[in-house]
């Protein structure tokens, strides 16, 4: 396929652009919070953390009481800026550099991503994401996660107001979860599961 098909791609940034190790909650059991590790799973795979990321909850009232389960002495905000702080050292910069190689190519580079409504914030503002991706398309501010169809509806009607001839297979998508990639699928979407820098330029057609 030749890369000049591709005019869009979107990507992930849990597990794409961000690739952890470990989670900020293993930093902690490690600094001597005992079971943070299991109380941030409940509220990271709750709904508690799903409503923050589809813009119905506020992230730092809903995570408080999971905090005080494993003694947590600061504030919530207090929390999540280390957190985001800690993340913020596994961004892939390579990945990075590629997204402006795309983007001098003529490619549009957005993210496409779910995200409480702080996280977002974070991602835009401190770690520039807001400069350096063409659009973005995070789940706090749609109203759906990139599960449901809602969201992709919205993305590719905002796209289109760009290219009105776009074609989604004009689209490239990579993300690291299987159910967010079958989703997009059902739109036309090329979406890929991400493996690395290698296997995304082949997927783009730059290799």
């Amino acid at each position: 396929m030749a890369m000049s098909k591709t005019k869009i791609i979107l990507f992930d940034v849990d597990g794409v652009l961000i690739k952890l190790p470990h989670y900020f909650s293993n930093e902690l059991e490690n600094g001597g919070y005992e079971n943070a590790e299991e109380n941030l799973n409940l509220f990271y795979h709750g709904e508690d953390s799903r409503k923050c990321s589809e813009g119905k909850a506020d992230a730092e009232k809903n995570i408080r009481p999971y905090l005080e389960k494993f003694g947590w002495k600061g504030s919530a905000k207090d929390y999540f800026e280390r957190q985001f702080a800690f993340e913020k050292g596994y961004l892939d910069k390579d990945l990075i550099s590629l997204v402006a190689t795309f983007q001098r190519r003529g490619m549009k580079c957005c993210l496409s991503t779910d995200q409480m409504a702080n996280r977002a914030e974070y991602l835009l503002d401190e770690m520039n994401f807001r400069n350096i991706f063409d659009k973005h398309y995070i789940s706090c501010y749609i109203g759906f996660r990139k599960c449901h169809e809602n969201f992709w509806n919205h993305v590719m009607a905002d796209l289109e107001k760009e290219f009105p001839e776009l074609d989604p297979d004009d689209v490239a998508y990579f993300d690291d979860n299987r159910n967010n990639i079958d989703v997009a699928l059902r739109f036309g979407i090329r979406a890929f599961l991400y493996k690395d820098i290698g296997r995304l330029k082949k997927d783009v057609g730059l290799i």
